[in-house]
């Protein structure tokens, strides 16, 4: 993993979900799994064609989103389960949510310290949108790319305060 924000102190705070995005794909979907450079963002990111977005509250305040393609979609929903679907239906997004969900799940439990809590994923279809977080003091795209498709984890959050 390689990122522009090396000095940047908030890093800590989104290594622990990059690693685990990395540990769910390798281990749940039997993939591998790189890093593309972990990006600040100050507006709003164009994101793939589903998107489960989780909340975070507690010792920090923010979001998580995992995005991939619809055909890295469905790829998922077939290496979880074996069924093939033919289109982006609810079984896929059911597949999609339950990712973010380990994501952030398996991420938190790195952060024991700061009491985190997170929402139920909520899965976004669409195929031209942009997630706009303007409220997080800190905002980071980790575009990610598997053996079958490309995707990306987006971590908006404010820093706790000493």
């Amino acid at each position: 993993m390689t990122t522009s924000t090396e000095q940047d102190p908030a890093l800590q705070l989104i290594k622990p979900f990059a690693e685990s995005t990395i540990s769910v794909v390798e281990m749940m979907l039997e993939s591998g799994c790189t890093m593309g450079e972990i990006q600040p963002v100050s507006v709003g990111h164009r994101m793939h064609e589903v998107t489960s977005v989780i909340g975070i509250s507690g010792g920090m305040t923010g979001a998580i989103s995992f995005s991939i393609p619809a055909e890295g979609a469905m790829a998922i929903l077939e290496r979880m389960t074996g069924i093939q679907p033919t289109e982006v239906d609810a079984d896929v997004l059911d597949a999609i949510g339950e990712m973010a969900n380990m994501i952030a799940g398996f991420g938190k439990r790195h952060m024991e310290t700061l009491g985190l809590n997170i929402s139920l994923p909520q899965v976004i279809v669409g195929g031209d949108y942009t997630i706009y977080s303007p409220r997080w003091a800190q905002h980071y795209w980790l575009p990610m790319t598997t053996d079958f498709s490309e995707c990306s984890v987006d971590v908006g959050f404010d820093i706790p305060k000493s």
